[in-house]
């Protein structure tokens, strides 16, 4: 069983997303932003993260910037999720340890959780 961590401040999205990787038998946990994100890491270790880039609080740039993913949890794996697509963005969260960045208003919930299965058994 794959345990992921979402990341989304949005919570009418969270909880479509939880309940779709829930039903696809992940064990799900949440945060509404980078801060409850970092709080989320102190308690589990993530197979992935499914991360959204703006938040309030903390965005998802500054949690890839702080929770240092590479060196305390070379495993996991970072979809990040955003609309905000633009070259410098992208390339920056790469940069920071992203696995892939894909456009949020191009996947369903459904598509979501095949494109993490793709990630996680590649």
């Amino acid at each position: 069983m794959y345990t992921v961590l979402i990341v989304e401040d949005e919570e009418i999205l969270r909880n479509a997303y939880q309940h779709v990787f829930r039903l696809e038998k992940f064990k799900v946990a949440v945060a509404s932003n980078g801060q409850e994100a970092l709080d989320q890491l102190k308690k589990i270790t993530p197979d992935i993260i499914v991360l959204d880039i703006l938040m309030p609080v903390m965005s998802g740039i500054t949690f890839l910037e702080q929770a240092n993913l590479q060196k305390k949890f070379p495993k996991t794996k970072v979809l990040v999720l955003s609309n905000l697509s633009d070259k410098p963005t992208v390339e920056r969260v790469l940069s920071l340890g992203a696995t892939r960045h894909v456009i949020k208003s191009s996947f369903s919930p459904g598509q979501l959780v095949a494109q993490v299965r793709r990630l996680l058994e590649a």
